[in-house]
């Protein structure tokens, strides 16, 4: 790729393919999982913890992966259409990315939470793209997970505000801390860990295919936020001292939903009026991911506070909260400290990946866009003549379809049998992950740097899959 310095545009399907290797999916043992890859698992299983998810739902083994493209331990290539869950958005193991490390490596890796230039460069560069009128106008705190991230802007917000109570959203997942599982609704992840921090109001998401009041989109007059209008700033509702609004820009676990665009001018208002501060989750749905760099930027309107992850470290644990410039000195200096935040080897990364995101040569975020709108309409013509796809959704490399057993009643489909079908795609070279309040929405989130005919054979297969299991799924 050395002459690419001279062109200008769109990064060429060539040049991604240099990313990935070659001709995926390749099976080549009779069986997955491969030998070698079931006694793998079987030791995993018997000294790790059931309490993980994508380890324990699939019988997979990682053994090596490059660009969009895994190989497992019998040599099985396999298509990621998980992106790490959202997280290798430049994807697995970049060239510049592993220069990076072996560059900054040698120099300093832990730094015990105080700074360095790598961390430095990294504020200043994650302030030029936050959007609206928080670029180059905010700061920033780090952390090592989500969880943690979130953790960080609910006391944030309590603190700054002096209030005592964050109001969310039905279906969403912010984590699985103490105050980030009270956030994050699915019975799954808090069954048995109760109880959880209190002052915590879940309100309607605006998913317009399961609508909460049984109306359609757009004669519902966002009834939606409508009501969250209403409960955080109407009388005798119980919310009386929101430190804040917490939601996902577009929901994850809930779905892979995408609100209309009528939803966060709306949402923004009701902060506003509140006087509670207005958090977007863009962990799993940001940095490119959308077709822009943030989604909160396909509606138009500015958070206090943006919490990011995944896609910024990649290949390196890093996430962290982005805040409003003006909220700066109300934090008490040296208040919460932490460890292993602002690893230089992370923050390095972290620069790099904003570098390969942000360059003009290879256009990745435009590209994204692009190619997304291509698979979602091949995923909707698809939908057309299928009795199982009640609705296909979503933008940029962060598209879903969901399953039913009945268009017209739209009931959901079994979610064993979704993962029967996660199954059959893992045996057709795919590894793929469901997600939804039911259990019955494929979500497709693979590296942005994904070939173009990878990403349209990923959804044939997922499609003749379907066709293959209608009957079944119908029941």
């Amino acid at each position: 790729m050395a002459a690419k310095a001279a062109k200008k545009g769109t990064i060429t399907e060539g040049e991604l393919s240099e990313l990935n290797y070659p001709d995926a999916p390749q099976i080549v043992t009779k069986s997955i999982p491969g030998p070698k890859t079931k006694k793998l698992w079987d030791t995993a299983m018997k000294y790790e913890s059931p309490t993980r998810v994508g380890g324990v739902y699939l019988p997979f083994v990682w053994q090596e992966a490059l660009g969009a493209t895994i190989k497992d331990p019998d040599g099985n290539v396999f298509v990621d259409l998980t992106g790490g869950l959202g997280t290798n958005n430049t994807g697995h193991t970049h060239p510049r990315v592993v220069q990076t490390i072996i560059e900054q490596a040698p120099k300093l890796m832990h730094t015990l939470d105080m700074p360095n230039p790598p961390e430095i460069e990294l504020s200043k560069r994650l302030a030029a793209i936050m959007p609206g009128k928080l670029k180059n106008n905010c700061f920033t705190c780090y952390a090592t997970s989500g969880s943690a991230a979130v953790e960080i802007a609910i006391k944030y917000a309590k603190y700054i505000t002096k209030r005592p109570e964050i109001v969310g959203f039905q279906g969403a997942y912010h984590g699985i801390y103490n105050g980030s599982l009270a956030l994050t609704t699915s019975y799954h992840y808090r069954q048995g860990f109760g109880p959880f921090m209190p002052g915590v109001t879940h309100l309607p998401y605006a998913y317009c295919y399961r609508c909460f009041a049984g109306l359609e989109y757009p004669s519902c007059g966002m009834a939606c936020a409508k009501y969250a209008d209403e409960v955080v700033n109407g009388p005798y509702t119980g919310v009386y001292e929101p430190a804040a609004i917490i939601v996902e820009t577009f929901q994850g676990e809930g779905g892979y939903l995408v609100p209309p665009k009528e939803f966060y001018p709306m949402i923004r208002e009701i902060c506003d009026k509140s006087g509670a501060l207005m958090i977007v989750d863009e962990i799993q749905c940001g940095f490119g991911r959308s077709g822009k760099m943030w989604a909160i930027e396909h509606y138009g309107v500015t958070p206090d506070i943006v919490v990011w992850g995944k896609g910024v470290g990649g290949d390196q644990p890093l996430t962290g909260v982005t805040v409003n410039a003006k909220y700066q000195s109300m934090l008490d200096p040296g208040s919460q400290p932490a460890t292993f935040v602002g690893n230089a080897l992370s923050c390095a990364v972290g620069v790099t990946n904003i570098d390969i995101m942000t360059d003009p040569n290879d256009n990745l975020i435009g590209r994204t866009a692009e190619v997304g709108d291509e698979m979602l309409a091949k995923m909707a013509a698809a939908a057309k003549d299928s009795p199982v796809i009640g609705e296909v959704r979503g933008k940029g490399f962060y598209l879903s379809m969901e399953i039913v057993k009945n268009k017209e009643t739209r009931e959901p489909a079994d979610a064993m049998k979704m993962f029967g079908l996660m199954m059959q795609m893992l045996e057709q070279g795919y590894v793929s992950f469901v997600c939804g309040r039911n259990g019955n929405v494929f979500r497709l989130m693979p590296p942005l740097t994904t070939p173009r005919d990878y990403f349209a054979a990923a959804v044939d297969t997922l499609v003749a899959t379907l066709k293959r299991n209608e009957a079944d799924l119908q029941e």
